[in-house]
């Protein structure tokens, strides 16, 4: 046995060594690769329940390091310090992982933390399963039909059954918020008893509940099979989920329109797995990416260009009221004149027809120039910004799928209307890889565009015009909830494509990044040296929760083509919709002293005025400005600069620090875009909110 110690400073990107050991005349050989200092600990489980406290179910915890780039690697636990209750569990390094052995019926928080880097296990021991309702009441007009089409709800002497015809959810809801199931404890599990002569994919089996916040949501549970004999969907809760809640409704989906059959559920009763109760840890704060600019200022210089993503308005013919949202937004991403604009998916809440030739008209009124595949410009070209239109890629989303009453179709309408749905082009030295994810997977959606994409990839890292790639398509890899309810379904293609693009950026130092949409979560992730955005809802309320990417908008990005993968090549600016903003500050400080600036900005509802309140900070790009005695940067360099140049003070973008260096006057200003119906230029005009903060001499 031997221990490697890892160098302090190893070469970008990344250090390799090379290690020898010999034993007489045998030798052995490995090469270990060392990353970037820690930047975070991840676990194989998120929470841990234990049924018994005995020593055969004890479970077994791997620890994961991830750098700032996404790399990951194992964490030994030699080289952890826990901290945890020793009454409760006792804690072993066995193979380079965590065995955890119960000793009694409790729960413990476990802290396992590497320097100042620390995460946290919930871990309860002893669970009870208990019915939490058997469908043997009134299930008539306590439950509903939430399905596609009608149903029949019949009573059932094992329940309540239900005959559908073939159609894409078929499903119940309660009739009322009296009328959900109301569940004690913090359950690990929910599982519903049932018969099925049908098929449901796993992962689209649906449990509704509302949530202790008063928040409706949803998780996705395992998968039925066609059969007369009883089984169960199950639902693993999310860790963060609040409690108590209340279950609402359940669905069985299956978004292939090959696959859908006529059928029966049976509905029998609702079961949950609770745990000894525990008080879960508070969400940890986001992790700034550097992907995201803090403050607004994007890459410049004479080799970059910016292009704009809007994506989620969700407009149809029947309701055309978000179309204004399209208007404006369109409108406000020409004024920075970009190269072109990708259009993620779900800018039409429905694919009929007329919903698909509205929306080519609000975009082209707009000043989109909806490109035909195979017509791109030219690899090199800058559009012309006094033509009155910017060229746009539109690809398409789930929604562009949906037929009447949301039933599940295909892409034949949005084909007519717009073309092929995937494609690939190139633009100033970025290859773009645009595919379509409708039915939920690439596969699923279009075939072809699996083996258009491997080749683009392949003839990218030959050809010395490219320098780096963008993906696109409306579902995420990943949904930055905890439900994951909102990505791309096969986590097998899902592995395919981080690997694609790993081994893209691993064999050609280039740069690669993929964008989704429809989780609606402002939120950058890193896999293996791979950014993946997810980007903001631009008309349709938001997904998520406001202090964690949870509000509308629009990204603007620049790219530099002289930078490598291991530079920042490529960054976006996070563009929140506000109608009204409150900055807070003191109303003086003192030369010498420093505080955090902090604030608000209350969003519009579509076009109208709304309520939602989105703190002043990650993941939105937050647009500082002031009076000309203020200097915004970040680092010790940026304040002794500012000192230098006699500033009265300056201001941390990233962390809303502002520091007093010379007595004087100074304002602070903060400015969004606005979200107005369009009548004429000067409706676009932003948001804006200072103020003056007076630096005094400090005490002696």
């Amino acid at each position: 046995n031997g221990t490697v110690t890892a160098p302090a400073k190893i070469a970008k990107p990344y250090g390799v060594l090379k290690v020898e050991a010999h034993v007489g005349r045998e030798a052995g050989r490995e090469q270990i690769t060392v990353l970037h200092p820690l930047d975070g600990l991840e676990l194989s489980s998120q929470r841990l329940s234990i049924a018994d406290a005995t020593p055969a179910a004890a479970a077994t915890v791997a620890v994961t390091g991830r750098d700032d780039q996404g790399y990951t690697a194992p964490i030994d636990p030699r080289d952890l310090d826990l901290d945890y209750d020793h009454n409760v569990v006792d804690i072993q390094s066995v193979d380079g992982k965590l065995k955890i052995v119960p000793l009694a019926n409790a729960s413990t928080l476990l802290t396992a933390s590497v320097g100042d880097t620390s995460v946290q296990l919930p871990i309860t021991v002893g669970v009870q399963t208990t019915t939490l309702y058997d469908f043997n009441d009134d299930v008539l007009a306590r439950w509903r039909n939430n399905s596609t089409a009608a149903t029949t709800f019949s009573v059932d002497p094992d329940g309540l059954r239900i005959d559908f015809n073939a159609m894409r959810n078929v499903g119940i809801s309660a009739a009322s918020a009296a009328q959900r199931i109301p569940v004690p404890g913090q359950p690990l599990r929910l599982r519903v008893r049932l018969k099925s002569s049908i098929s449901v994919p796993s992962g689209l089996t649906y449990l509704a509940y509302t949530d202790g916040t008063g928040k409706g949501t949803g998780i996705y549970g395992t998968a039925l099979t066609a059969s007369n004999d009883w089984q169960y969907a199950t639902f693993t809760l999310p860790a963060n989920a609040a409690f108590p809640i209340s279950i609402s409704g359940f669905q069985g989906i299956n978004t292939s329109v090959a696959q859908q059959k006529a059928g029966t559920f049976v509905l029998d009763r609702v079961e949950a797995d609770v745990p000894t109760s525990i008080e879960l840890p508070a969400q940890p704060a986001l992790r700034a990416d550097p992907l995201i600019s803090s403050d607004g200022s994007l890459l410049q210089s004479n080799k970059t260009w910016q292009f704009a993503t809007l994506s989620d308005v969700q407009f149809t013919a029947d309701n055309p009221a978000l179309t204004q949202v399209a208007t404006s937004a369109i409108k406000r991403i020409r004024a920075t004149k970009p190269d072109l604009i990708v259009l993620n998916g779900d800018i039409t809440d429905r694919g009929l027809p007329q919903d698909l030739t509205l929306a080519r008209q609000v975009l082209t009124d707009a000043g989109c120039d909806l490109i035909p595949v195979g017509q791109e410009p030219a690899a090199n070209s800058t559009p012309d910004a006094k033509a009155g239109s910017v060229p746009c890629y539109y690809v398409p989303g789930n929604h562009e799928s949906y037929g009447l009453n949301n039933v599940q179709s295909d892409l034949t309408n949005f084909t007519n209307q717009f073309g092929r749905p995937y494609r690939t082009f190139d633009h100033k030295g970025t290859r773009f890889i645009l595919l379509a994810s409708s039915l939920g997977s690439l596969r699923g959606t279009a075939w072809d565009q699996l083996p258009m994409m491997q080749q683009a990839l392949a003839e990218a890292q030959k050809d010395t015009s490219v320098h780096n790639v963008m993906v696109f398509a409306h579902h995420p890899v990943d949904d930055p909830a905890e439900t994951k309810s909102s990505q791309l379904g096969d986590r097998d293609e899902v592995a395919l494509i981080e690997n694609m693009l790993t081994d893209f950026r691993a064999a050609t130092n280039k740069g690669a990044a993929m964008v989704g949409s429809h989780a609606q979560i402002a939120n950058v992730h890193r896999v293996e040296g791979v950014p993946y955005m997810v980007l903001p809802s631009s008309g349709k309320d938001p997904y998520g929760t406001p202090d964690r990417g949870g509000f509308t908008g629009w990204v603007d990005w620049s790219v530099d083509s002289r930078q490598n993968a291991d530079e920042q090549w490529i960054e976006a600016n996070v563009r929140a919709f506000a109608q009204s903003i409150t900055l807070d500050a003191p109303a003086s400080l003192e030369v010498g002293t420093a505080a955090q600036l902090s604030g608000s900005i209350v969003q519009p509802q579509g076009v109208s005025a709304g309520t939602r309140v989105v703190p002043l900070r990650y993941p939105m790009s937050v647009d500082w400005d002031g009076s000309s005695n203020l200097a915004i940067g970040s680092g010790k360099d940026a304040v002794e600069e500012a000192r230098d140049a006699g500033k009265v003070a300056i201001l941390d973008p990233r962390t809303r620090t502002l520091t007093a260096l010379n007595a004087g006057s100074v304002s602070v200003s903060v400015t969004n875009d606005s979200m107005r119906a369009y009548t004429d230029d000067s409706s676009l005009a932003p948001i804006t909110t200072s103020k003056t903060i007076q630096v005094v001499p400090g005490g002696k």
